[in-house]
């Protein structure tokens, strides 16, 4: 399984399109890490994955990431990272 933010130069066909969403709350003492995304990626990447899988596909294509900070009164209250692509698979020779 692999995951692209661009095309692939091979012939394929369209499975469907996946997405997921993560959050992560930031505590008072954890307001300085409002730019810390690198975990959210990791857990977004991994449910893309998965439903790809789910969906019979072999590779998602034109991945992309929107990472958002909510904020609550004056602070930033969550992290939330949402990820979307298409998913392909390879025609069977």
């Amino acid at each position: 399984m692999f995951l692209t933010t661009g095309e692939i130069n091979r012939t394929y066909t369209i499975k469907g399109i996946v997405n997921a969403t993560v959050k992560k709350e930031l505590t008072s003492d954890q307001l300085d890490q409002v730019d810390e995304f690198d975990d959210l990626y990791t857990e977004v990447k991994g449910k893309l994955i998965e439903r790809a899988v789910a969906k019979g596909g072999e590779g998602i294509i034109a991945v992309r990431f929107e990472p958002q900070v909510v904020r609550v009164s004056v602070g930033p209250k969550y992290l939330m990272l949402h990820g979307y692509g298409t998913v392909i698979g390879f025609p069977r020779k």
